[in-house]
């Protein structure tokens, strides 16, 4: 049972890859879309100097691969083996989306719809990968690596590494391109977060009333929700407050709002996304 399920961890990471390096070379390669990391490098370098991507992925990975080993804990890169050499394979492998791409002659708002509909492609098949455990291998590495010998966090050292590669993206190909990959990695992120945290169908309202029965009677009442009231005490008064606690679907968000405002002008509450 153990085995069927790495099996199947690594069929759904493969599908997953594949899909990401298709949109590489369908959305982002053929208009030079410079999006960060070992893809946006490769980008780089096949318009300087016309190597194939697929080669500098690998090439690049190789080294990160190995500055890795001797920098970090080997548990830290042993889930990045896999993508490293699976993604520069399937790169390769659908490369002719490419040529196809570029005989349709895209241009104008065309533009527009391909990278945003690769930026969603891209950051749903990484969502998959990460979901997993897994990665495709390059960066994740070189931000561990800064994480550790620079200390700046893994969110710090991820923007530093995208944000030097886009910069120099922008020197060698045009800046008329950063707007584009702004929005790719705007939308791509957005993507990523939705398949690994889920869909903010529901909010959490936090609540602090000096009607706190009425309010708990407008939520069950009116409402039909359920509600947990818990006992605080102030750090500065130290004198105690129920808080009111409430999960609420977008759909009826305003009414609650609403309904406590009415209730007492006063109530302070604080308002979180919840997912499943």
């Amino acid at each position: 049972m153990k085995y069927q399920k790495k099996l199947k961890e690594y069929l759904i990471v493969t599908v997953a890859t594949f899909i990401v390096a298709a949109a590489f070379n369908t959305f982002f390669l053929p208009f030079n879309m410079v999006i960060g990391g070992s893809s946006g490098v490769a980008i780089i370098f096949d318009y300087l100097f016309h190597i194939n991507p697929a080669t500098t992925v690998l090439l690049m990975h190789i080294l990160i691969l190995i500055l890795g080993y001797f920098l970090l804990e080997h548990k830290l890169i042993i889930h990045s083996i896999y993508g490293s050499f699976a993604y520069p394979f399937f790169i390769h492998l659908t490369s002719p989306l490419r040529d196809y791409v570029l005989s349709l002659n895209v241009t104008g708002s065309d533009v527009i719809v391909f990278i945003i509909f690769g930026a969603v492609i891209t950051g749903i098949g990484l969502g998959i990968i990460y979901k997993y455990g897994y990665t495709t291998g390059g960066s994740d590495i070189i931000e561990h690596i800064l994480n550790k010998y620079l200390g700046i966090t893994i969110g710090t050292a991820s923007f530093l590494f995208n944000f030097i590669i886009v910069t120099v993206g922008g020197f060698t190909i045009g800046y008329e391109k950063l707007l584009y990959t702004v929005l790719i990695l705007y939308i791509r992120g957005i993507s990523t977060d939705k398949i690994l945290i889920g869909n903010y169908s529901n909010k959490i309202f936090y609540i602090i009333t000096k009607e706190s029965e009425q309010v708990k009677k407008f939520i069950c009442n009116e409402l039909h929700l359920k509600v947990t009231q818990m006992n605080s005490i102030g750090g500065y008064s130290n004198t105690g407050k129920p808080i009111l606690m409430c999960v609420v679907s977008n759909r009826d968000y305003f009414k609650l709002k609403e309904g406590i405002n009415k209730i007492d002008k006063e109530a302070f509450f604080l308002i979180t996304h919840a997912h499943n």
